[in-house]
């Protein structure tokens, strides 16, 4: 019935052309068919994982693809749709008079899979209402942790009255599912049992814009108009709470509705110069249920408002009055204002803040074709959690200067070398202690240094070489425990080469190193960690034209790596606190941190009968191989005690490896 509504909806948006066409026109197009068979090896989690963002029927299907342009002196008209009757089915229409107006329309289904077959001693998954105790898993109910998006809206623009213009457009997004989140079985316990919950995903999005202005050199001006309405069917999540034995809930996003104006502008000015600034304001509204205690039934039940407005305005001049110089300068203003209603002083402190950002660089021509940039920015941040004056965010001051150099002296080789300091100063409004610190280390003093060099290459005509390298490496200068080091290295090649008429080949690889330094403190004691992620994968492709314009096979092979690992050193008293008996810092380290590795090739031949008819077939492997502390021996139930907190598990993202082997063949005809 669904494919029957989208064909009929795709009709009924072509008929108003059809008088339009009627004239001589330029008819281009083409329609494809693809069969494809799915094989994957491996649990749910990993069946879910392969399709993450796809529709492939494991027992095979048929996709089908269109596309159409129709042209003439006056009109124009493109369609492009796809996979009919799955879950991915889009199409996308657009037309109108050249120079005068245009219309488009747009649809399509994004599918998001993260674990089949999950398990749950709760009823009702799915739902807004999780009801049951927990038994034997082997007796647990299954679900799916998937969901579903479709969207669709369109638009129109206008220019009948020029230099005057309007657009506007619409959006509707509607999405469905259900998707895993946590929650505290009994935030009174300092054990803090966990619990893993299916919540519902239900949300109704609608987004409308305006644009109206004048558009005539050398002034152009803008008055746009954004609103967005967010609906969710489901705002509280009840369950029956294993840990403590009652009803409880759990807060789900709350409807809102958003606005947001802006007038923009432009006036180009002598010595090549342009001014240009932008004036807005957004307010967002929200209510939902709030309530004087975390467990227990929802008793003492009243309205929590939610309200923020936001203002903010920029000017920014550029300017290249000689053909050596180029100059840019700019200021930047952003205030957010938090009036939310708190009823119960429920939330500990509502965050207001607002920002003042300049800066200016220049660009200087060079003799021997060198380029050279460089400035200087400026960004001051001031919060003010009005409601906690204790607990708060630091006002920051961060500095930003940088440099680059380009040549490009010759006709087969290009560099660039580039420089970046940035350095955050932090000003807290009153004392801090170690554990509040703990918390802040994005917002922290830092002294941040990036450097990043690159090389493109063109020593033959068919052979296109490129090597870049990263690096960057940042200080957390505060005297806190937390995040004391961060250092990142990334270096990538990649090739292309043509051999003659016959075959070209092409590659890159990418090698990446990521290193973390946290200290941390628990019970007075202290404990620190070195955090190590290593990440090398490589890409290989050819097209060989067996015969030209007539048969080609496409080869393409990739491979990616990446393997983490935790050097911890910890506090003996911490494991005399825990109560385990027998640790000590040789047996602590995670030699598995996030390790994964994904490789796999792809085989496909292409045969064009004519210009028009061309058929392929083809084959594709590939193997994900996903390994982490976290998950081995996953157990849906974990039992308290020693080192242990009680959990109650699902199965999210359990079972990720996966082998799956892709057969297909289709036949595509142009017009």
């Amino acid at each position: 019935m669904k494919f029957k509504i989208i064909i009929s909806v795709m009709i009924f948006s072509l008929l108003p052309f059809g008088s339009a066409f009627s004239q001589d026109k330029s008819v281009q197009g083409e329609i494809s068919l693809t069969g494809q068979y799915v094989g994957i090896e491996g649990e749910r989690g990993g069946k879910a994982k392969f399709t993450e963002y796809r529709d492939l029927q494991e027992n095979g299907g048929v996709y089908g693809r269109l596309q159409l342009n129709l042209d003439t002196e006056k009109y124009f008209m493109n369609l492009k749709a796809g996979d009919f009757g799955y879950d991915t089915f889009y199409y996308q229409l657009d037309g109108g008079r050249w120079g005068k107006f245009e219309v488009d329309l747009f649809y399509r289904e994004i599918p998001h899979h993260i674990t089949f077959d999950a398990r749950t001693f709760w009823l009702g998954a799915g739902g807004d209402t999780l009801i049951g105790t927990p038994g034997p898993v082997s007796s647990w109910n299954t679900f799916d942790y998937s969901s579903e998006r479709r969207q669709l809206g369109g638009g129109l623009k206008l220019n009948l009255i020029k230099p005057f213009f309007f657009d506007a457009s619409y959006e509707r997004e509607e999405r469905y599912g259900t998707k895993p989140t946590g929650a505290a079985g009994d935030p009174t316990d300092s054990g803090n049992a966990a619990l893993e919950l299916p919540e519902p995903t239900h949300y109704l999005t609608n987004n409308l814009k305006f644009q109206t202005g004048y558009a005539k050199k050398p002034l152009y001006l803008s008055l746009n108009y954004f609103y967005s309405d967010f609906n969710n069917s489901n705002t509280v999540l009840n369950f029956s709470n294993p840990i403590t034995g009652t009803s409880d809930l759990r807060s789900l996003p709350p409807d809102n509705t958003y606005h947001k104006g802006s007038l923009k502008g432009t006036l180009k000015l002598p010595w090549n110069t342009k001014f240009s600034t932008n004036v807005g304001f957004s307010r967002g509204r929200s209510e939902t249920s709030a309530f004087p205690t975390a467990l227990g039934p929802p008793t003492g039940r009243t309205e929590f408002k939610g309200k923020v407005r936001t203002l903010n305005y920029d000017a920014v001049l550029t300017s290249n009055p000689v053909r050596f110089l180029d100059v840019r300068v700019f200021y930047k203003f952003y205030k957010r204002d938090n009036q939310s209603d708190n009823p119960l002083g429920l939330i500990e402190g509502f965050l207001d803040y607002k920002t003042n950002n300049v800066g200016a660089e220049a660009g200087l021509r060079l003799p021997a074709r060198l380029y050279l940039t460089g400035g200087y920015e400026y960004l001051k941040t001031k919060r003010d959690f009005h409601a906690d004056p204790v607990d708060v965010l630091p006002h920051n001051a961060d500095h930003k200067y940088f440099i680059d150099l380009k040549w490009s002296g010759s006709d087969v080789l290009d560099a660039r070398v580039g420089y970046e300091k940035f350095k955050r100063d932090a000003k807290y409004q009153s004392p801090q202690t170690s554990a509040q610190l703990d918390r802040r280390y994005a917002y922290a003093e830092q002294d941040r240094d990036t450097l990043k060099a690159a090389i493109d290459l063109f020593p033959l005509e068919n052979l296109n070489l490129g090597l870049e390298y990263r690096h960057r490496k940042i200080d957390y200068t505060d005297t806190h425990l937390g995040m004391k080091k961060e250092k990142r290295d990334e270096v990538s090649f990649n090739v292309d080469y043509a051999i003659g008429k016959m075959v070209k080949l092409f590659g890159n690889t990418d090698f990446g190193l990521i290193k973390f330094t946290p200290d941390l403190q628990r019970s007075g004691l202290n404990w620190s960690a070195e955090e190590k992620d290593k990440t090398y994968g490589y890409a290989l492709g050819a097209e060989i034209y067996a015969i030209p314009n007539k048969l080609t096979f496409i080869l393409k092979h990739h491979y990616l790596k990446s393997n983490g690992n935790v050097d911890m050193t910890i506090d003996p008293g911490l494991f005399a606190a825990a109560g385990i008996v027998g640790a000590n810092n040789d047996v602590v380290d995670i030699s598995k941190w996030d390790d994964y590795t994904l490789y796999g090739f792809k085989i496909k031949g292409i045969y064009n009968f004519t210009k028009c008819l061309s058929v392929s077939l083809g084959y594709g492997y590939q193997r994900f191989n996903y390994k982490d502390a976290q998950l081995d021996g996953y157990q849906f139930v974990l039992g308290g005690g020693a080192g242990s907190n009680g959990a109650y598990l699902t199965g999210a993202y359990k079972d990720q490896s996966y082998k799956a082997h892709l057969v297909f063949g289709g036949i595509t005809f142009k017009f």
